[in-house]
């Protein structure tokens, strides 16, 4: 598990293991809220990173477990070297961020100026996994570290994550040396239409990827072209037999969310809150119904600004406790299958993301 919330990540900066403070006080009740979470668990053995955000988590959460917390040196976080303590809206801007983020193997060896390497970060901690797990009896291991740890170490077993929110859970099993996911996946993928998400059904479907879409989109107005994308939306998935889902149509709830905020240009401030809460009802729906983690589409269209869903995905990921992966939309010639699947399939393809334009399509 990721530690709980510090002053510096509530406020942006990125913390390696050379900023080393503690929890502040949404931190310490994440820590507490997830000691009550993880009594049916069944631990056996609490292991942390040195760092005093992990080690506070992890006594919070052994005094309810009446466990001992053991430490180890190889579970601390990265060192970011140049970025470690920098804002991230900065780091961003740098020219190793992109490749920072990116979860293909040839990346493995970047690092920020005078830092770790992802390759360095992951092989330690899978040394200290060997060690931990050749020597522990639990059967049942709870670690606790940090946000570059969880997420390198899920990419190594195919998860494509990149929020890792604190006091996030995430489990693995660790078995003659090797790291495997806990369970089979089991993907639900949010859709907003069929052209931002054929060809990525269609990569998924090929891959044998296991899989569901769910079409939540009560922003679509009117609800005539709401049923248009939702029946183009299943007319693909019928194609690659693929399981489709279709939740309430909330339009009403939706416009008390973004009630003052109908200005907004695209990209602007609505479209964050309307991204949050179309995740956080498919994460529910995906926690609900045996699912393993959600992703979406909604950053596919070069309309839309791909960090702000991103941001609003880590959001909704915190609140509900879901895993969220990222799946390539943009890249990768996907761009390029997308207007290929467009023509070829004769898609509906809508001129207007469905709420921006309501005095023009005459309903309030």
């Amino acid at each position: 598990m990721r530690h709980g919330e510090t002053e510096y990540n509530a406020r942006g900066i990125c913390q390696g293991q050379l900023l080393d403070v503690g929890l502040n006080e949404r931190g310490r009740e994440q820590a507490q809220n997830l000691a009550a979470m993880l009594q049916e668990k069944n631990i056996g053995a609490i292991y942390s990173s040195p760092l005093k955000r992990a080690r506070q988590t992890a006594d919070i959460i052994a005094q309810s477990l009446n466990l001992p917390v053991n430490e180890h040196p190889q579970l601390v976080e990265g060192n970011f070297g140049a970025a470690d303590g920098t804002s991230m809206d900065i780091v961003r801007t740098w020219s190793t961020y992109p490749l920072w983020i990116n979860p293909d193997p040839k990346y493995d060896d970047v690092h920020y100026a005078n830092g770790e390497s992802k390759r360095q970060i992951r092989a330690r901690v899978l040394a200290a996994l060997n060690e931990i797990c050749t020597h522990e009896k639990a059967e049942n291991i709870l670690i606790v570290a940090h946000s570059a740890i969880v997420r390198f170490l899920s990419w190594a077993i195919g998860q494509y994550i990149q929020q890792v929110p604190n006091g996030a859970v995430f489990e693995f099993i660790f078995e003659n040396g090797a790291l495997l996911p806990a369970r089979p996946e089991k993907l639900l993928l949010l859709s907003c239409c069929a052209p931002c998400s054929c060809a990525v059904i269609k990569t998924l479907a090929e891959a044998k990827r296991n899989f569901a879409v769910v079409f939540y989109n009560p922003n679509i107005r009117p609800y005539a072209e709401y049923l248009k994308r939702r029946d183009e939306n299943e007319r693909v998935c019928r194609l690659y037999g693929v399981d489709f889902v279709e939740l309430e149509y909330d339009n009403e709830r939706w416009c008390v969310l973004t009630k003052g905020l109908e200005n907004e240009p695209e990209r602007g401030k609505r479209c964050s809150v309307c991204f949050e809460m179309r995740l956080k009802r498919a994460m529910e729906y995906a926690l609900a119904n045996g699912y393993t983690a959600v992703a979406s589409v909604l950053g596919v269209s070069r309309w839309k600004n791909l960090a702000q869903v991103d941001a609003a995905a880590h959001d909704a990921s915190a609140a509900t406790g879901c895993l969220y992966i990222n799946v390539e939309g943009r890249k990768n010639g996907m761009q390029e299958l997308r207007a290929e699947l467009i023509k070829e399939l004769n898609l509906y393809n809508q001129i207007y993301c469905g709420c921006k334009p309501q005095n023009k399509i005459g309903e309030n």
